[in-house]
C-alpha cells in the first residue's frame, strides 16, 4: 500500500508543477514557473482530498472529510474502518502533514505523534528548502522511527517537499518489532 501512497504523491506533485507552469504562462513568462509558489494551504487541501478519494474507494471513513465537513481527528489525516454496527475497528492510515513549518525540529514534534499511532501505515508530508535539508530530515526521521519501541511492524512513507527543487523526495521503510 505504501507504493500506492507514493504514486499518489507523485501524481499530486505533477499536477502542482503543471499548475505552476500555467500560472507563469498566464503572467507572460512560462520560463519563470519555478518562481510560482505552491502555497501550504493548497498542498494540505490537495493531499487530503486525494487520500480521501482513495479511502472512499476502499470504504474507509476519512477525517477530515470534505463530504461530511468532519474535521481532523487526532492526526492531520486518517482512514478509519468501521463495522456494520458503526464500531470503530481501527485506523488503516495515519498521516501528519507539516508543510507550514520550515524547520526539522518543528516537524519532528508532529512526526513523533505518528510513532505513537497503533497503525501499520504511516505517512509524513513535510517541506524544507534545499535538497540537503530534506535528505537530512528523511534520514533523521527514519533513524528516529527505528529507535522507537514498537509492538507491530510499521510501514512508513516520508515525503519531503523541497521548495528549491520543486519536488518531493521520499523515504519508505519498514520497522520491525
Amino acid at each position: 500500500m505504501i507504493n500506492e501512497f507514493k504514486k499518489w504523491m507523485i501524481e499530486i506533485q505533477d499536477e502542482a508543477l503543471k499548475g505552476k507552469k500555467i500560472k507563469a504562462k498566464a503572467k507572460g513568462d512560462e520560463s519563470k514557473w519555478k518562481c510560482e509558489i505552491w502555497k501550504s494551504p493548497e498542498k494540505n487541501t490537495v493531499i487530503k482530498s486525494r487520500f480521501q478519494i482513495e479511502g472512499d474507494k476502499r470504504k474507509y471513513k476519512s477525517r477530515p472529510s470534505s463530504e461530511t465537513n468532519a474535521g481532523e481527528w487526532l492526526y492531520d489525516f486518517v482512514w478509519r474502518e468501521f463495522d456494520e454496527q458503526g464500531n470503530l475497528l481501527g485506523l488503516k492510515l495515519v498521516m501528519e502533514i507539516e508543510v507550514s513549518d520550515m524547520n526539522e525540529k518543528g516537524i519532528k514534534y508532529d512526526f513523533n505523534k505518528l510513532l505513537q499511532a497503533d497503525r501499520e501505515h504511516k505517512v509524513l508530508v513535510f517541506q524544507l528548502k534545499t535538497e540537503k535539508e530534506v535528505s537530512t530530515a528523511l534520514a533523521n526521521f527514519e533513524k528516529s522511527a527505528r529507535a522507537y519501541r514498537t509492538k507491530i511492524k510499521l510501514n512508513f512513507l516520508l515525503c519531503g517537499w523541497s521548495t528549491a527543487l520543486n519536488k518531493f523526495m521520499f523515504s519508505n521503510f519498514v520497522t520491525e518489532v
